[in-house]
Parts: structure tokens; sequence; C-alpha cells
């Protein structure tokens, strides 16, 4: 898709196509560097300044055809890296992107990841399989394990966290609590800080239990926002780093299978490997 864009006061180009899009920081670098920007006709590769009166042409590919990231694959189950900015389910959704490519299977997830939230998700290649990861991820024998970069450093380099939380289905929030009230379900989350970014913090996050929004509400309620969510964090600084979607990524999947068709799965971890800080301006 071929979108103008008018310059009506002098900026770099990465702000104006930022200011102007839905994108974040590293998608806007990325496609200046392959050079699908044009400024008067003249296409560039770097973020240079654009001046009053120019007139920028930019190449927005379309996602639903970006390439599929698979992680794992075998005859029972797929795992793939789902990018921010996409629904696991519906129309336009990973799953309809991967049910386009695959030919003989179909694929069907068995838990999800927030819109905005990037990482790895699991689907189910046949029937059988679809039965055993279902059940599992609601035993919560499946472990996920997410890195996320926030705001702040924790005062204690490892810790439990364990409150309550309520969820406003029609406001699409979560509360925190210190104390159980009605409606409260009880939440528990584990943190490590993996380094330390000056203002910012690396953390590696592992959700005991699985309830909506669950690591962006409490890590925010410990004020240690997660960079980039608009709804849990803090838009000032969101702004500063020129990121528009929560640095939050599902980046390790370990199955626990005692016996059934699956058991040559457990014990085994599906590892993502990625660099979040390449996300935001530094």
């Amino acid at each position: 898709m071929l979108r103008e864009i008018p310059v009506n006061n002098r900026q770099r180009l990465s702000d104006l196509i930022g200011d102007n899009t839905e994108l974040g920081y590293y998608r806007i670098n990325k496609i200046i560097k392959s050079k699908s920007v044009k400024i008067n006709g003249v296409r560039v590769g770097t973020d240079v300044e654009v001046n009053e009166g120019d007139t920028v042409y930019v190449y927005l590919p379309d996602r639903e055809k970006d390439s599929i990231e698979v992680v794992y694959r075998d005859d029972n189950i797929l795992v793939v890296n789902k990018n921010a900015g996409i629904e696991v389910q519906g129309t336009g959704s990973l799953t309809e992107q991967i049910n386009n490519i695959l030919t003989d299977e179909v694929a069907v997830p068995v838990h999800r990841l927030d819109r905005n939230t990037m990482g790895l998700v699991v689907f189910a290649l046949n029937k059988v399989a679809e039965k055993e990861l279902l059940a599992s991820f609601k035993d919560r024998d499946i472990d996920k394990t997410y890195n996320c970069i926030v705001v702040g450093t924790p005062s204690k380099p490892n810790a439990t966290l364990k409150a309550f939380l309520f969820k406003d289905a029609k406001k699409s929030l979560v509360y925190i609590s210190d104390e159980q009230k009605k409606g409260y379900l009880p939440i528990e989350t584990r943190y490590s800080l993996v380094k330390k970014l000056g203002e910012l913090s690396l953390l590696e996050v592992k959700p005991v239990t699985g309830r909506t929004h669950q690591i962006r509400a409490q890590l925010a309620y410990i004020k240690l926002p997660i960079l980039g969510d608009g709804k849990y964090g803090i838009n000032k600084i969101n702004r500063k780093y020129r990121v528009k979607t929560q640095l939050l990524c599902c980046t390790k999947v370990t199955f626990h299978f005692q016996q059934g068709t699956l058991k040559y799965l457990d014990g085994k971890s599906v590892v993502l490997n990625i660099d979040l800080t390449q996300y935001y301006k530094k």
C-alpha cells in the first residue's frame, strides 16, 4: 500500500511517518532502511530531515502478506512468532494467515496473546493434539516465559508478586488490589531482572496464574509499567522512546505431558531469541 504524506514542518523522516501511521519505531526504521520511502520522488534509505512543502511517499507492506516465522513444527503442533498488532483469531488474524498457507492441515490456536503482545503462539494440527494441548493449558501444565522492557528498576532483582485482579469487561481494563474484594481473583507473577537499561529495565517474567492483562497490570501496579503500554503505561515515556505497543514478548514455552500422544514433548522448551531493545529509540 502506497501512502502519501505531506510535510508541514521541518522534522525527522521517522517522526513524520510515526505521526501519520500506527507503526512503531522499529518497523518505521526497517521500512526506511529497506528504501521503501521516497522524498519528492527520490528514494532514500536513511532517517533524514524533511522540510515544509516536501512530499513523502511510503510503501507500507500488507501485514497479511508478511511471512509467518515458524519457530517449531512437527506432525502435531506448530509454534510461530506472532507480531504485535495482530489478533490470534478472527478476520485477518494470525490463524487465518497460517491456514491460508497450510495445505494439508488446519491450525487451531490453543491459547492466545493480547493483540499488541509479541511472541510464541502454539497451534494444534489435529484433533488429538488440540484436545491434549487445551487440557494442558487449562491445567497450567504448560509454562510460558515472557521478556519485557519496563520503565524503572525493580527494588528486588527477583520477586514473586501476589495480589488480586478484577476484570472490567466493558472498559477492557483490569484493576489490581493487595486485598481480596468482591469479584477480584488471586494472581501470582514471578519476575527476574535481566539487565538495567538506564531508566529502563529488561525483565524475565513467569505468570503463575493466567488472568487477562495480568503481567501488564501487575507490573504497572508496582510502578514498573511496560514500555509502550497504552493502557497501563506512561504515555509521556512511551512517546519519548517512540513505542506504540507494549514491549512484552512470550519467549519460551515448556511442555509437560506425562502420557498421551504428545508425551514425546514432555520437558521440551521452544525458545524465541529476540532483542527487545531494537523496538525503541535509544
